[in-house]
């Protein structure tokens, strides 16, 4: 017996059912990859290394900082201030000459100043140190709680990735269990056509009697058709998921049991509500610092450098501190702050409203899980009946106690029948990924 045929043979004579989770090693390989390989993830970890990044800058906001300057100036006219040097200097020194018989004390011209520095230069090291900032602390816990916004945000993203490669995974294995009962029902066909025509030949049926089996085929035809074409999507969806080419194979693992309801009891799963949560710690942060608006801020600047005119050496230090008190802001940060309240308050709505959005997904995901499970059960003695109740037809089709309408109408309901199976089997797994993406 061939693979699709005892597969085939597993849907039909399948009554008694192992609950459980399926355990499934190429399956758990494959979502690996995906986690290793998708471009969303490798997004979130670099969104994480970005906040990271920004991070760090906060936390170096208190360190001092140092830089290099210089500036030299050329000035020609401009104003100007009239100094007598050579009145208040000459009497005196034609004094102390007649005095000492000599020349040796110089005559001294007045001077005209300039207030432009003409040939100046300065260059400075300036040291800036930030004593009293309130914002530089802020600032670095709102980055922190960024950072853990981004880990949960890749967290969500992974659920979601692990969710829809598992349905991938399942929608693959489905559709080509369907092609397998398809053309099952194609082999059943053509039995029958054989023995339609054998029965045309011995003059016993009307060569109308074939016509019914071959417009059956021709159905059966095109849902194989249908069926290849999702598959093809499927596998291309699932190899992109794990960032693969669209046309690479799949191990395909069969399931021939169902997932059990009772194993999913945990609680709905909390990155979103600790995402929100974190979004509400920056803004009570925000909120805590528009508190501060009075705060003092304070300080430090060093300057060590040289100028002088013509590149002479002047060196000299010059330190200062600089105090700022904000004392009225024309009510701007009153405003603020009742613009982070109200941001806090919606948050806190919007919590409430996620976990009950949740909640009810999870509940619908569980009912349609039972739905599924009813349903693969339910079809279960109708594909055995169906079975049985073609092989009587064909029997007594081939003794020609029966017509072809009957013939091909019990191979329909056995197709009919293993199909829905399948499709109910299947989407039991489906229903149960999406639980398992619900809860912790």
């Amino acid at each position: 017996m061939s693979y699709r045929q005892h597969r085939l043979t597993a849907f039909i004579f399948l009554i008694r059912i192992t609950f459980g989770f399926a355990q499934i090693p190429v399956l758990d390989e494959y979502v690996k990859q995906a986690l290793e390989k998708n471009g969303s993830i490798k997004e979130q970890n670099a969104l994480i290394e970005q906040q990271q990044a920004r991070y760090n800058l906060a936390t170096r906001q208190f360190g001092p900082e140092i830089s290099l300057g210089t500036s030299y100036t050329l000035a020609a006219g401009g104003r100007s201030i009239s100094f007598p040097l050579g009145d208040l200097l000459n009497p005196v020194s034609n004094a102390l000459n007649n005095l000492t018989r000599t020349n040796d004390f110089p005559q001294y011209q007045n001077q005209n100043i300039l207030f432009l520095p003409n040939n100046f230069y300065d260059l400075r090291t300036r040291i800036t140190q930030p004593i009293l900032r309130p914002e530089i602390k802020t600032n670095r816990l709102i980055k922190q709680e960024q950072i853990g916004i981004q880990q949960l945000q890749k967290d969500m993203v992974a659920r979601t990735i692990i969710r829809d490669v598992k349905k991938a995974y399942y929608q693959y294995i489905q559709s080509g269990e369907a092609i397998a009962i398809l053309k099952q029902g194609l082999v059943q066909l053509a039995e029958g056509e054989r023995v339609t025509q054998s029965l045309i030949n011995n003059g016993v049926a009307l060569p109308s009697a074939i016509l019914r089996i071959q417009a059956e085929k021709s159905k059966l035809l095109t849902q194989v058709f249908a069926a290849e074409n999702q598959r093809t999507d499927a596998r291309a969806y699932f190899n992109y998921l794990i960032g693969r080419p669209a046309q690479d194979s799949i191990v395909a693992s069969p399931i021939l049991n169902l997932p059990d309801p009772g194993l999913f009891t945990k609680g709905i799963r909390t990155e979103e509500m600790a995402s929100l949560d974190k979004g509400m710690a920056i803004q009570k942060l925000a909120l805590d610092l528009e508190n501060k608006f009075h705060a003092p801020k304070l300080g430090a600047q060093i300057d060590i450098g040289s100028q002088n005119f013509n590149f002479q050496w002047g060196g000299y230090v010059l330190g200062g501190l600089q105090l700022d008190i904000p004392l009225y802001d024309n009510k701007k940060s009153r405003y603020k702050m009742d613009e982070w309240r109200s941001g806090i308050k919606a948050t806190e709505e919007k919590k409430e409203w996620a976990l009950k959005g949740l909640e009810l997904q999870l509940q619908q995901a569980k009912r349609q899980l039972s739905t599924a499970i009813d349903q693969y059960h339910s079809y279960t003695p109708i594909a055995d009946m169906s079975r049985r109740y073609f092989w009587e037809i064909q029997r007594k089709y081939k003794e020609g106690q029966a017509t072809p309408i009957e013939l091909v109408d019990a191979q329909t309901q056995i197709t009919f029948a293993l199909l829905q199976q399948n499709i109910a089997l299947y989407q039991a797994w489906i229903q149960a990924v999406e639980i398992e993406n619900l809860i912790k």
